[in-house]
């Protein structure tokens, strides 16, 4: 298959941004699906970086983030995403660089560790869309993200190399 031109590369980074945006919006209008709504559309920063590279996943990534904390009516989305949903698809692709699966899930859990812990400590807005009991104690809350982080992390690498099978991408 002949390479795609950078035209062709900046054309899929922006449709992706707006589905991104598209994602985050429909998250806040449906608030029982806000996190997956975030999470859902850091998956498709990450087919950024497979079809386009990291510089283009990178700009994708802070164009949706921008418009997400202009046009998205739930700032605690855009939050979540621009501080890890969409830097995820950009750091699971260098850490999986490494292929030493140990090592490699142990800085995935430190990068959610440390994401997570500056969340519960400095946002107010994000702590809103995590149950009650969670929310008010750390030694809770951090265990029940990291758990759900690696659910996360293993569908993540599920659905990317189902859609490298499928799409036939690169």
């Amino acid at each position: 298959m002949q390479r795609e031109n950078q035209t062709q590369r900046l054309t899929f980074s922006a449709s992706m941004t707006a589905l991104g945006v598209i994602l985050l919006l429909l998250g806040s209008m449906l608030p029982g699906m806000r996190v997956a709504c975030a999470a859902v559309a850091g998956v498709v920063a990450s087919l950024v970086v497979i079809r386009c590279g990291l510089l283009y996943a990178l700009l994708s990534v802070v164009a949706t983030a921008v418009l997400s904390f202009l046009l998205v009516p739930a700032k605690e989305l855009a939050l979540l995403y621009a501080v890890f949903f969409g830097p995820y698809a950009l750091v699971k692709n260098l850490i999986e660089r490494l292929h030493r699966l140990p090592l490699e899930w142990i800085l995935k859990l430190v990068y959610c560790g440390t994401v997570a812990a500056m969340l519960f400590r400095l946002s107010e807005q994000v702590l809103a869309i995590v149950p009650e009991m969670l929310a008010a104690h750390f030694w809770l809350y951090l265990p029940a993200v990291l758990l759900i982080f690696a659910a996360y992390d293993i569908v993540f690498s599920k659905l990317i190399g189902y859609l490298f099978q499928r799409l036939h991408i690169r």
